[in-house]
């Protein structure tokens, strides 16, 4: 009997400790920092850099991001650089985009429930898709532009504020991004920057 509480007490005691204990990635913090007037989605990718904080990932077999954030008195400024080895865009109708290349953007506004973007670079008309999962935000409230890049493409998204619950004077939100990528054979797999999956997250904070 002793032996069969001891037991039972430290599987308690480890699944406190895994319960208890916050993962790397809802620590991690990313910092959009404030732009000057003027500063939208049209200016070049140097320009972006420039201005905005940078952040550089590696996911798979030459599939890279850099992720850009900045923000004024309006808008949350997201830029994106991937570089892709093989990329379609096929797949324009379907609301997740699942059969073409393209970015997932997930936010956890306070109160609310989660809200995902899927931000689709290129179409059959040559313009940049949003489709807005989770939330009735009006789509002239984010704006998306995308330029090709050798072996890859630059898309930015400019989000209204009032959308996601933040001032421009401070403010925090969990983010999560995943980047859906179409391999050559046609299969569909979608890396996640924060985690393992959709549910984990970092914290997005605007720095003054």
């Amino acid at each position: 009997m002793t032996k069969k509480l001891v037991k039972t007490s430290f599987l308690l005691f480890i699944l406190l400790l895994v319960m208890g204990t916050p993962s790397v990635t809802a620590a991690a913090r990313l910092k959009a920092v404030r732009v000057g007037e003027g500063f939208d989605g049209t200016l070049s990718e140097k320009v972006w850099v420039e201005n905005t904080t940078a952040y550089e990932f590696s996911l798979h077999n030459g599939l890279k991001i850099r992720l850009l954030a900045g923000f004024d008195q309006q808008q949350l400024y997201l830029g994106f650089l991937v570089k892709d080895p093989f990329l379609t865009f096929q797949d324009d109708f379907s609301l997740d985009f699942q059969g073409s290349d393209h970015l997932r953007l997930t936010f956890w506004p306070e109160g609310s429930n989660p809200v995902t973007l899927y931000l689709l670079p290129s179409s059959k008309i040559k313009e940049p898709l949003v489709n807005i999962s989770g939330a009735s935000w009006r789509q002239t409230s984010v704006m998306v532009r995308s330029v090709p890049v050798q072996h890859g493409y630059f898309l930015t998204a400019a989000i209204d504020l009032n959308n996601l619950g933040l001032s421009s004077r401070y403010g925090e939100i969990p983010v999560q991004v995943g980047v859906n990528e179409i391999s050559s054979k046609g299969e569909a797999k979608t890396y996640w920057l924060f985690g393992t999956g959709p549910q984990d997250f970092a914290t997005l904070v605007l720095s003054p």
